[in-house]
Formats: structure tokens, sequence, C-alpha cells
């Protein structure tokens, strides 16, 4: 048991941070409701020849399974959103209860258990490299397909990267959420589940979760064209207008009542192919098995629990000491605040993504776009003042993180460089496979190092500066960005030597419409001496 909560710790942070993976918390309540239904163990059975084998696999598997949790825990320490690791950590404590229910009743007990403890690994995040491989191809697959539905029935479109120009509307972007990921996903956890409630063979089983995949991939495309047609209607306020409110309580508006409504028809219909599967309304399932208690109750020998309490516990608090004595010899910095508070800008606080909500794994975060007062332009199609897209103006991306969360890793990896070109921006400056150039910004008594990035789109330049402020640093050490956090022998030497992610603040901040990377670069500094200071947190 002590094992499962190890993973189960260790997951929710993913299940925490990622929409993607938050069906993780219903997993674990299927698993043992499977558990339950299973064919019930009968102890009847002789097994004194495997009870004597089982002996000898205790100390040859057992132990050393146990033992394995201390570099797993020690290496996780450093890189908590490292997924080879969920991986690492499931097959072991897999193994374990495997080992355990072998032991009380041989392949007779283990048999039954094997698919309802297996049923665990859809609760298991993918590999990060093929996760974002798949969204992105799910995203560039689905804003194509709408650019060309929307050509054929005679619609100005036209595609850069994951974005859609749809000319005076504006722009659609094509985000993880729309890109059918969370429901294919879904569909996977159903059909699986609901293949083993009907009690389906185990090649109809693969058909069924084929065509569940299938049916979500499809509702998807559907859910997204529709939002982009309302857009491309001039009717784009709509997706984001709160429908209606009962007191304090506020309706979800457009955008999300389609994604909930996507959701709910992808599990009708998949209910409605398994029943159908099966014969109808009246028929036979996993539910109406007798409840079978004792399939959860598990008995290793009283020596193997002592020592897997001990490694455990042990573990536990020796990690812990290791990391905060090096922590120890570290300064402590203060908060890196912007105060953006004054009449003669106008300030518009945007929505974060999904997708790099998901991606960041960040505690807090704000995204705010502005431009002074006298630079604004008039929107017949939006209504009032607006920011002149074609003037000069300012954009701040700022996370947050806590200590032992994923920063480190995080942003050793997504960069301006990796994400902005999805959008149909051209990096101009770092050429590729070169280190951008690092400028020190001088704010109240300190420098603060900020990455320098210059893009362009159609002939305006838009510059990026970037900077991570730790919360704590190796003193004499500058404000460098992590990087290597995603390289197999980075990971293993940040955990040998101690350094956690220690929590901190992300800054980027980008000016459009700049003539030179060394006009904005004086702008920011002037920006720095005027809004930026160390001390407590300023609400914008």
């Amino acid at each position: 048991m002590s094992t499962w909560v190890l993973l189960l710790f260790q997951l929710s942070i993913t299940w925490n941070t990622n929409e993607q993976y938050a069906h993780g918390y219903l997993v674990p309540f299927l698993c043992v409701f499977m558990l339950l239904k299973a064919d019930p163990y009968n102890p009847s059975v002789n097994r004194t020849h495997e009870a004597s084998i089982s002996r000898k696999l205790w100390l040859i598997l057992g132990i050393p399974l146990l033992l394995a949790l201390v570099p797993i825990w020690l290496i996780r320490g450093a890189n908590s959103d490292w997924r080879l690791l969920n991986v690492v950590l499931f097959a072991v404590v897999f193994a374990i209860t495997l080992l355990m229910a072998y032991n009380q009743g041989g392949w007779s007990r283990l048999k039954p258990l094997l698919f309802p403890i297996s049923f665990f690994l859809v609760a298991i995040p993918w590999p990060l490299a093929t996760d974002l491989r798949l969204t992105q191809w799910l995203q560039e697959r689905v804003s194509s397909i709408i650019v060309d539905i929307l050509l054929i029935l005679e619609h100005e479109a036209k595609l850069e990267g994951t974005v859609i120009d749809i000319g005076v509307f504006g722009e659609i972007g094509v985000d993880q959420a729309c890109s059918g990921i969370h429901g294919l996903q879904a569909s996977v956890v159903i059909t699986l589940f609901l293949g083993a409630y009907y009690s389906f063979g185990w090649m109809n089983r693969i058909l069924f979760t084929l065509a569940g995949v299938l049916v979500a991939l499809c509702l998807n495309l559907g859910r997204a064209f529709s939002l982009s047609y309302i857009k491309i209607k001039g009717k784009g306020e709509l997706l984001e207008r709160t429908l209606f409110t009962i007191g304090d309580w506020e309706a979800p508006n457009l955008h999300d009542l389609v994604g909930w409504i996507e959701t709910g028809t992808i599990f009708l219909i998949i209910l409605l192919l398994a029943r159908t599967a099966k014969g109808g309304l009246f028929l036979h399932t996993m539910g109406t098995n007798a409840t079978n208690w004792a399939n959860l109750r598990f008995s290793p020998p009283i020596a193997f629990s002592l020592a897997a309490i001990t490694i455990i516990t042990g573990t536990v608090l020796g990690v812990e000491y290791h990391y905060s004595t090096h922590e120890a010899k570290m300064e402590n910095l203060p908060a890196i605040s912007m105060d953006l508070k004054d009449s003669q800008i106008m300030t518009i606080r945007q929505d974060i993504s999904r997708q790099v909500a998901a991606q960041l794994h960040f505690k807090e975060a704000s995204s705010i776009q502005w431009q002074e007062k006298y630079r604004l332009v008039y929107s017949p199609h939006k209504g009032g003042l607006h920011i002149n897209p074609n003037d000069e103006y300012w954009q701040l991306f700022e996370a947050n993180w806590d200590s032992g969360g994923a920063c480190t890793a995080v942003l050793s990896t997504h960069s301006p460089e990796s994400c902005l070109p999805l959008t149909g921006l051209v990096q101009i400056a770092p050429k590729a496979g070169e280190n951008p150039i690092l400028i020190p910004i001088r704010i109240s008594d300190r420098d603060v190092l900020f990455e320098v990035y210059e893009f362009s789109k159609n002939d305006r330049k838009l510059i990026v500066f970037r900077s991570f402020w730790p919360k704590k640093i190796p003193p004499h050490q500058p404000n460098l960005f992590p990087s290597d956090g995603y390289n197999f022998s980075g990971r293993i030497k940040s955990a040998i030597e101690g350094n956690r992610n220690v929590g901190g603040t992300m800054i980027a901040l980008s000016i459009a419409n700049v003539d030179s990377p060394q006009t904005a670069i004086n702008k920011l500094q002037t920006l720095a001496n005027q809004r930026l200071s160390f001390g407590n947190k300023k609400a914008p």
C-alpha cells in the first residue's frame, strides 16, 4: 500500500497541473471497482509448492524492487516532472503488487487481477516527446482541415502555423484543447473500461477502442469547426461571453460549454456502441457480479512489510535531507514584481491557453498586453479604442513556480524559439544552434540577465526578452536560464548534486513594431526603471 501512495503522490503533480491527465484521479476508483468485481479468490486451492517458490522470489525480486525506490526517489527530487520516472515507478509498484498476489495463490490468484491492475496505465502521462509531437500533429491536421472547409465555403482563410488568419475578424488559434488530444485520451479510458465492464473479448476490445478514438477525433473536428465558423461570422465575442449567472455562480462561456457537450457526446456514443454490440439494454455486466472484498487483501510476509516501511520512510527522509542541505548554502533572493498601474496606458489581460498551462506546470501566471493611450486605435468591429497592432506595444507573460515543481526542466526546454514559430513568426536571432545573447538590466541595485530573441512577421519586428529569477541561488552566480533540463545526464547530475528546483519567477517581455533590437533594449531598461522592482508582488 505504501508503494502505491508514493506512486499516487508523484502522479498527482501532473494530474493537478495538466487537464489532459485530470482523469487520473478517476482511474484508481475504476481499478478498485474492477478488482472487487473480478473472479473471487479461492484460498482452498493447494498452493504449498507455489508458496515455496514465492519465498525465494521475495529475496530475488521483492527486496531489490524495494531498494530500487531509493535512486528513483532521489532522481525524482530534482526531476518531479520527468515522465520516464512515472513509468519506472509504476513498473516497480506493479511488480511488487503482482508478487504479493502470486504469494497468496499463485497464477490462479494473479490471473483475474492482471487487467484491473494494468488498467492503471491509462493514468500514466505519456512520454513528453510523444505527447507534444502527437498534440502538434493533431493541431496541424485540424487547422488544415478547417482552412480547407472554409475555402470550400468561399470564406477568407489563411493558415500560419496552427493559427488561422480570417481577415478582418482576426485570427483563430487551434490550441491543445482544439487538437482533440483530450477527447482521444478520454475515449481510450472509457472504451477500455467498458470493454471490461461488458466482458468483450480481447480482439473486440481493441476494435472497440479504435472505434472510440475515431468517434472522439470526428466530434472534435466538428467542435473546432463550429467555433471557428462562429468567429468568421463576426460573432467571436459570443465564445467568451458568460451565458448567464445565478447569484454569484457564472455559467460557462460558449467555448467551454461546447467542449463539455463534446465530451458528454463522446461518452454517450461509446456507451451506445458498447450496449448495441452486447445485445441491448438488458444484459449481464461486470456490475452484476458479486463484490469480492477478498480481492483487495494482499498479505506479504511480515518481514517484507517491515522492510518496505523502513526503506520507504528512510528514502523519503534521506532524500529531503540531501536536497535541503544543499539549499542551506544558497542565497535567498527577493521576489521580483512588475507594476502596470498607470493611467497613461491601456492594459488587456489575456487568457493563457490550456496548452501553455499544461506544458509549463506553473503555480500561477498572467499574460498582459499594454500600449500607451495615445497609440490606441478605434475598432468598428470590436467597438471603442483598442491596441493598435501597427504601432509599438508591449506584451508580458509572467509565471511563478514553488519549490519542488517542474520549473527547472520545463524552462530549459520551452523557449520562444520553440513556441513562437507555431504562430507564424519567423526567427531572426539567434541563429539555429546558437545561444541567445544576454544583456544585464539594472533593477534597483542588482543586475538581472535577460535573453534576447528577434522575430519578424510581415516585415514587422518582435523583440522578446526572457529572464528567470529564482528564489534561491548559489553565491556569486548570475540568474542564468536553466539548461539541459531534459538531458538524461543533466537530470542525473542535478539529483546527485542536490540541485532541486527552488522555485522562482519567469518574466517574458516582448515589444512589437520597433526598428531594431538595440532600440528595444533601451526601451526595456526604461521600462525596468519605471515598473520592475524587488519586494512584494504588486497586482497589475
